[in-house]
């Protein structure tokens, strides 16, 4: 147990116990070792002069170090330039064309114009492209038997370049009119002992004796078993949003019922395993209470995290120390931090590389560093200084009593921001009053420590113990917006600083509040209305046009298309014109903006948007069992696509964050079943443009 295990599932294991060597493009996305490319080229027969062997080429520093051999690089035979470009992380290639126009133009074959676009889409954009090619390779698969790209066999770590192209041009050919056709991929009839894996194609199925079968969509449209897996009883797997990769608890000797004993591990047990989806197989890899918790006597663990671009896993053991694992030189999962804390609720940034612990007025931070390891950058405890707005029945001071903590990450990762809307009692069982609550936002010092950076006071009418308080960041991190039952407060960031903005108050406060693409404008759902709010010319936000609201309301990620539905017996939809064509652009100033009304004549039960806001799909309400996907069309009209048919009433139904899928759960009458059978079915989104390859088709 002492030793990494790296095979087959079901197959012995390699005398020599090394794992597999990794293809390519699975190379590290963060580091391109010189010393690693040197084999490749010397099959080549070429003279090729290279920098030191023992240097590591990193982002900060691969210009400069390319710019230096510039001619030497620029007559490699396109072969060899192909080779080490695979090697290369996106902001690396983008540094290595700069070098000179000759190399930009050399490497267009390798990607250079797929990482352009990719490095002009805004940061939140890039972060979410990311995160969803590196939570599914599955569609990295996928991407590579399309013919649109530039280069074919691309490497992994330039995933989210080829990604962020695909979702454009999928964007575009929707916008074009292009016809789509729904294909069912898999259709399961779900029953007690499936895990189903939320938008992710992957179904574990439960067996007798702690094994599951790992099961996929077939070519045909039916589930195939790909392997077994072994675990322990109770298992989870909804924390997990990936495809290629899953962490499971192993049963304990040293548990009766899953309640594991108080016991001085040693080290040697097998506590964890990865089993992780190469080249069509799975392989295991077992890790061991020491490898886990290497500085832990008590080392069950009773949690998991997965971070949300499955690079990271969160362990807790019982005593609630935090072990944070992540992938070694070698690929393997080892640790790389660790905290003990009894912080219980907890939370990552967007992009992965940060992880909140809190409870009551304490947050701890994690921070993860270049070379993956985690350490702690905030030990924090919020307090309320004492003040006149504040009572309590006893007379105590209010200063000497905790208060439970809420926390959001900005969606630029810059900031996040914690408030608390229960002042709770004191020590008399009696309710603690006061007249204010607050919005606290921290920020990273110099040092990469997280520090206040803006307190804001919310005030109330009169002394309450609860107050309904939620700060929210828009898409760019540089807005943010507090409801309470009474105000709506607008803050924005400039020169660093969070000040309070100019605006009009509103008819009332709270509300539900969506951000537009646009950062001079967001959407509020209150009162059975939708107001749209904009910024004027002269810096005052103010409301510009009301809409009515009267049950369901949608608005897509963009915050560019509403859907109201009026149960009277037709749905409203808004459009924003104009309307980001290029998704994932910076948004630039609009003269005039204008919301269009389009009229369906039925009513729904359901309706959802795919991450590009181009694609809607809607359960008619005298249809359940049926499914009707809209395309966005140029003119900014709304047109009929797709439809597809279930046996039953459809209850659930999304859309994968790629776009490619729609998962579709419906229900079917059974005798002797009030709610009948239910079915799970993935449909692929297949426009009548996208090309593949001749391996691919």
């Amino acid at each position: 147990m002492d030793g990494l295990i790296g095979r087959k599932i079901n197959e012995p294991a390699p005398d020599t116990g090394a794992p597999a060597n990794r293809a390519k493009q699975d190379a590290p996305s963060n580091i391109a070792e010189v010393s690693d490319v040197i084999p490749k080229l010397s099959s080549l027969s070429i003279a090729v002069t290279v920098p030191d062997k023992t240097r590591t080429v990193s982002s900060t520093d691969s210009a400069t170090a390319m710019t230096c051999h510039v001619l030497p690089w620029a007559d490699l035979p396109q072969e060899a330039l192909e080779i080490i470009a695979s090697y290369l992380s996106i902001e690396d290639l983008n540094n290595f064309g700069q070098t000179s126009p000759t190399m930009s133009e050399r490497l267009r074959s390798c990607g250079l114009e797929e990482v352009h676009h990719f490095l002009s889409q805004t940061k939140q954009r890039q972060t979410s492209c990311r995160a969803i090619i590196q939570s599914s390779h599955l569609l990295l698969e996928y991407l590579r038997t399309l013919s649109i790209f530039s280069v074919r066999h691309f490497p992994a770590q330039q995933g989210p370049a080829f990604y962020s192209c695909y979702a454009s041009h999928l964007r575009q050919q929707i916008l074009d009119g292009a016809a789509l056709t729904l294909i069912p991929s898999g259709i399961l009839n779900v029953r007690h002992n499936h895990h189903l894996r939320d938008h992710i194609p992957i179904v574990i199925e439960g067996k007798a004796d702690n094994y599951s079968d790992i099961l996929t969509p077939g070519p045909d449209g039916q589930w195939v078993r790909e392997a077994e897996i072994k675990h322990d009883s109770p298992v989870k797997y909804g924390h997990q949003q990936a495809d290629h990769i899953l962490f499971v608890e192993q049963p304990s000797a040293l548990s009766i019922g899953g309640v594991p004993f108080r016991y001085n591990y040693t080290g040697k047990e097998h506590f964890l395993s990865v089993y992780e989806r190469k080249n069509n197989s799975w392989v295991e890899q077992q890790l061991t209470s020491g490898e886990i918790f290497p500085e832990c006597k008590d080392r069950h663990i009773i949690g998991m995290y997965l971070s949300p671009d499955a690079r990271s896993l969160v362990c807790i053991n019982m005593n609630y120390a935090v072990a944070i694992l992540g992938r070694g030189a070698d690929g393997q999962w080892i640790n790389k931090g660790n905290i003990n804390t009894i912080l219980r609720h907890r939370l990552f940034s967007a992009d992965s590389n940060h992880f909140v612990l809190y409870s009551g007025p304490r947050i701890k931070v994690m921070s993860r560093a270049d070379d993956g390891s985690w350490s702690q950058t905030g030990d924090i405890v919020v307090t309320d200084p004492p003040d006149d707005l504040k009572e309590t029945p006893s007379g105590e001071k209010v200063s000497n009593f905790e208060f439970d903590l809420d926390v959001v990450f900005s969606p630029d990762n810059r900031h996040f921001a914690t408030w608390f809307e229960e002042v709770g009692n004191d020590s008399h069982h009696n309710d603690i009053q006061q007249r204010y609550l607050f919005v606290v936002i921290f920020a990273r010092d110099p040092q990469g420590q997280w520090r206040e950076k803006k307190r804001i006071i919310e005030c109330c009418n009169r002394p309450t113990r609860y107050f309904a308080l939620k700060p929210q960041f828009n898409l760019d991190g540089r807005l943010l917006i507090i409801t309470t039952p009474e105000s709506i407060d607008i803050w924005e960031l400039t020169d660093d600083q969070w000040h309070k903005a100019a605006q009009k108050e509103p008819w009332s406060g709270g509300g539900d509040i969506q951000f537009s693409l646009d950062p001079c404008e967001f959407i509020r759902s209150c009162n059975q209305s939708v107001t749209i709010w904009r910024k004027a010319a002269s810096g005052m936000w103010g409301e510009t046009q009301t809409f009515p609201a009267e049950s369901l309301v949608v608005k897509s990620p963009s915050g560019e298309t509403i859907v109201c539905n009026d149960p009277a017996g037709h749905t409203d939809l808004y459009q924003r014109k104009p309307f980001a064509e290029p998704f994932g652009q910076p948004f630039g100033e609009t003269a005039a903006v204008e919301w269009v009304n389009q009229r369906i004549e039925f009513s729904i039960i359901g309706a959802d948007f795919n991450g590009e806001g181009c694609l809607l799909a809607v359960v008619p309400k005298t249809a359940t069992h049926s499914l009707i996907l809209f395309g966005l069309t140029a003119d900014g009209s709304w047109l009929e696509r797709a439809r597809l048919q279930t046996e039953g009433r459809i209850y659930k139904f999304r859309f994968s964050p790629c776009s490619r899928n729609l998962q579709v759960h419906s229900l079917s009458p059974a005798s002797g079943y009030a709610r009948g059978r239910e079915f799970f079915s993935l449909w692929q989104i297949m426009p009548d443009k996208v090309t593949r390859t001749a391996d691919g088709e």
